[in-house]
């Protein structure tokens, strides 16, 4: 009788022992150290949340196909009572690998230094022409919402040529694909409050030496869509939904990711969060919007997923626009 497959592949070069693992394993079945994987394979229930927590591929899912060949094996072996001849390989050239996107529980393909680059550039590049547009456009009601709609459909479009590029979708090539798990979700929540509490005190401290900093750059928000019911819903959409969604696929996705891989998580944070502050030109605000920044890259970082990062931000932006709204209202 063959033994079960195990429904986990090792790879303890890969292991370096951090541990994350462990912490995702319920059954606590895992057990890691540098250069080592050890698993209590009757409590392994295969769920695989050990395979998201694992950013070297150290552990992966064993799928049927890559058993194919060793259940073959042993079927002929028991068959003949003897060892299977190893199979004859083809003297066909082998096709070219497809590049390497993420399969559902599994790692990530790294994104390269240029695709960071060249995002950040781009977003830039976008910022800079909407300098130039005439101040008539960029500041009237309804056309600078329009302006704001042109500049978010640019970047969603780079973002999705980054992903057709490696031929994976949108959700996958974003590690948008992965569940967060509960407790990452209430972390979302208090980084949130957290930065918002940070971003009030700061104003406050600022407004005390008697400096007068602007509490939001560009047009009014009421504005910005128009004042009609369905402008000020249309506002709060792309500020506090769209706007934080596609930033985060831009900077804690590509950015983070391209630069994690290549010089350790910390480095990676810290230059996706300058990015992102100064992505919004301010200089009133790059203190506030750099924290904000860290604390949303070590969220993206702790979490292996992209949502608890877009879930901090969108309320961050969502709290922010619409005391903004409420008090132009009159509230």
């Amino acid at each position: 009788m063959s033994p079960r497959p195990t429904p986990l592949r090792l790879d303890s070069a890969a292991c370096d022992g951090c541990g994350r693992c462990v912490s995702r394993c319920k059954p606590q079945a895992l057990k890691v150290g540098p250069g080592y994987i050890l698993v209590d394979w009757p409590s392994c229930d295969g769920c695989g949340k050990c395979v998201d927590a694992c950013d070297r591929e150290a552990i992966a899912l064993r799928s049927a196909a890559s058993d194919a060949p060793v259940k073959a094996a042993t079927a002929a072996k028991s068959a003949t009572g003897s060892k299977p001849a190893a199979p004859v390989k083809s003297a066909a050239p082998a096709k070219p690998a497809a590049p390497a996107t993420r399969a559902p529980g599994g790692p990530a393909r790294d994104w390269s230094l240029p695709e960071a680059v060249l995002t950040v550039l781009f977003a830039f590049a976008l910022y800079l022409t909407m300098q130039v547009v005439p101040r008539e456009v960029t500041h009237a009601p309804v056309w600078s919402g329009v302006a704001l709609l042109a500049y978010y459909a640019a970047i969603a479009g780079l973002l999705f040529f980054l992903a057709r590029r490696r031929g994976a979708s949108m959700r996958s090539a974003f590690r948008l694909d992965v569940a967060p798990e509960w407790s990452s979700l209430g972390l979302a929540a208090a980084v949130a409050v957290g930065c918002w509490l940070v971003s009030v005190g700061y104003y406050a401290v600022v407004r005390l030496t008697g400096l007068k900093p602007p509490v939001a750059d560009g047009p009014d928000m009421v504005t910005l869509f128009g004042p009609g019911a369905a402008g000020l819903a249309l506002t709060m959409l792309v500020l506090a939904v769209i706007g934080p969604v596609l930033e985060e696929m831009l900077l804690r996705g590509t950015v983070l990711g391209a630069l994690r891989s290549r010089f350790g998580p910390w480095p990676a944070i810290a230059v996706s969060a300058v990015a992102y502050a100064f992505l919004h030109a301010s200089l009133w605000s790059l203190l506030p919007f750099a924290v904000l920044g860290v604390a949303l890259g070590w969220l993206a970082v702790r979490s292996r997923s992209l949502w608890p990062a877009v879930a901090a931000h969108v309320l961050y932006n969502a709290v922010f626009v619409g005391a903004a709204l409420y008090k132009a209202l009159g509230g």
